[in-house]
């Protein structure tokens, strides 16, 4: 008997592809292009969204340094050291969620502020975004999916709700010519359906836990349930512009759908830590003001006979040492930055 194997080919440059069962879209080692191969799935849960070209991206970082204030009077020192452009695998989810939250919130009653237990019950529809890329952190990618997930308004099903706003189109629509010329590479997603979901609903917890527990209160108990309902594979276009400026390099990720800034790699320059160096001062400034109440024998005979009302100067006095010390740590802390993020 005669056994025929057939080697799958990529359907731009015809070389020979390593697939394995688990692949959804398979990367072309020699380039680039991304070949799916299941067209079931490609077509109904499989997308691209259209970017910007290079020119226009380039176009948008002078923009930017134009009007950067911290770049006055240096920006002829500013020179582009690299330009790079990917589609980024963004697994989204469509997550029916429901459970409770109990948490601690202080309100004003009888005059003071006391502390009042919460408790809340959600059953939602939470679209959630995750990368497809596991094995390196980024902080641009982090950044794009938080913004995807507070971008979207739910409509009829994932797709619309997608499509709505970030124009998805299906992966097959990729024009051949249009890729080559925006030059952008292919990232694979590193794991499939069944792991996407898994991540897609711990997402939908911690997401669920950012709108149902107000901001700065002690979450006492927390119960998530939820399943996938929809899901869909995005490949998504992201520009980094890295440039020299001082002897360091920096960069700026830019989203290649509409070409919005999405975070920055910045120098600190020097003005920026005399001001921080300012701001440390006055906190050390406050915190030794009050410091000096706690040790003057005037202030507390005074608070002493103040009787009932005697709490008052108490606390003022110790949330004024907490705000002086934290000013000054915070902003002692970011003195010895030598880059800064900008999102």
């Amino acid at each position: 008997m005669v056994v025929i194997i057939q080697a799958l080919k990529c359907k731009k440059c015809g070389a020979p592809l390593d697939v394995s069962p688990e692949d959804i879209i398979v990367v072309c080692p020699y380039c680039g292009f991304p070949n799916s191969f299941d067209e079931i799935f490609g077509e109904s849960n499989t997308f691209f969204v259209e970017s910007l070209s290079e020119k226009e991206i380039v176009k948008k970082f002078w923009e930017r340094m134009r009007k950067d204030r911290d770049f006055t009077g240096s920006r002829d020192k500013i020179s582009i050291v690299k330009v790079e452009g990917f589609y980024i695998p963004l697994w989204f989810g469509k997550v029916k969620a429901r459970g409770y939250v109990r948490y601690e919130v202080y309100e004003k009653r009888r005059g003071k502020k006391e502390k009042v237990l919460k408790h809340r019950k959600f059953n939602d529809t939470l679209i959630v975004c995750s990368s497809g890329r596991r094995s390196v952190y980024d902080v641009a990618l982090e950044e794009l999916t938080r913004k995807m997930e507070k971008s979207h308004i739910f409509l009829k099903d994932l797709k619309q709700t997608l499509a709505s706003k970030i124009k998805i189109k299906p992966l097959k629509e990729l024009d051949v010519e249009e890729w080559e010329s925006l030059k952008l590479d292919f990232l694979n997603t590193e794991f499939g359906r069944k792991r996407a979901e898994e991540i897609l609903l711990d997402r939908a917890s911690d997401r669920a836990k950012e709108l149902y527990v107000p901001e700065d209160n002690e979450l006492l108990s927390f119960s998530f349930e939820g399943e996938v309902e929809d899901f869909a594979l995005v490949f998504y276009p992201v520009w980094r512009i890295y440039y020299d400026f001082g002897g360091g390099t920096y960069f700026v990720a830019y989203d290649g759908f509409n070409g919005r800034e999405i975070v920055a790699l910045e120098p600190m320059r020097i003005w920026r830590k005399v001001g921080y160096l300012v701001m440390a001062i006055i906190g050390v400034i406050i915190s030794g003001f009050f410091a000096t109440l706690v040790g003057n024998v005037t202030f507390w005979r005074a608070v002493a006979e103040m009787k009932k009302g005697a709490l008052i100067p108490i606390l003022i006095v110790v949330a004024g040492l907490y705000f002086g010390y934290e000013l000054s740590r915070g902003y002692g802390k970011k003195m010895s930055w030598d880059v800064r993020v900008e999102r």
